[in-house]
């Protein structure tokens, strides 16, 4: 299977070392470059050629972003990481239509999940639940509404965390259950409704709706 290649794009060495780090430990993914600011990016792209672009530029929004988005051309996915301290909203990103736009405490937790599904050409937005219907429609999920009533009561709790955007850490201490009860939790959940990752599983709930 072809490699994926990825560009890392942040302002802050720590975070771009960090992104670097999990990049090249993830299967089926070549780091082909990185860059600090916007003339990087585009320098990078140029040279590279990545599939995808991970953008972390924290001072960009708006205008700015449709305007690098435009110039970095269709042909390349961007997925648009948020922090604290992030210029960028999620009306930004919606209206630049780049592929994803995540929050990097969530994508930490499923960096290869979130990378793939973006390289089979769907979109992933997980910011919060309320805007996951926003996300790309043609990308197809092979889940049915059916799979839902396999779940028991407690994978529906989880699920619906999972869907409200919530880290693994974060479903834990609202349910008041070990951080490791939660993966379990998830992985068995993702393995019910045939989702490839936890962003799928929560892209799913959005699509067919709230759970009773």
């Amino acid at each position: 299977m072809a490699q994926i290649q990825v560009l890392i794009a942040d302002d802050q060495v720590v975070t771009r070392s960090g992104l670097v780090a999990m990049s090249r430990e993830a299967p089926g993914l070549d780091v082909v470059g990185v860059a600090q600011d916007v003339a990087g990016v585009l320098a990078a792209v140029d040279c590279g050629k990545p599939d995808i672009v991970l953008l972390n530029l924290r001072k960009l929004k708006g205008d700015s972003l449709r305007h690098l988005v435009q110039l970095i051309g269709a042909h390349v996915s961007i997925i648009v990481l948020w922090c604290h301290d992030s210029a960028v909203t999620i009306q930004d990103a919606l209206r630049a239509k780049v592929a994803g736009f995540m929050d990097l405490e969530i994508l930490q937790e499923e960096f290869a999940g979130v990378i793939a599904l973006v390289g089979r050409g769907c979109a992933a937005y997980l910011l919060p639940r309320e805007r996951l219907s926003d996300i790309g429609e043609g990308c197809p999920m092979s889940s049915t509404s059916g799979a839902m009533s396999n779940l028991t009561s407690r994978e529906n709790d989880v699920l619906r965390l999972l869907a409200d955007g919530m880290t693994n850490k974060q479903i834990g201490s609202s349910l008041h259950i070990a951080e490791n009860t939660v993966k379990k939790h998830v992985h068995r959940v993702m393995i019910k409704l045939s989702a490839s990752s936890r962003v799928e599983a929560a892209l799913l709930v959005s699509r067919l709706g709230p759970m009773a």
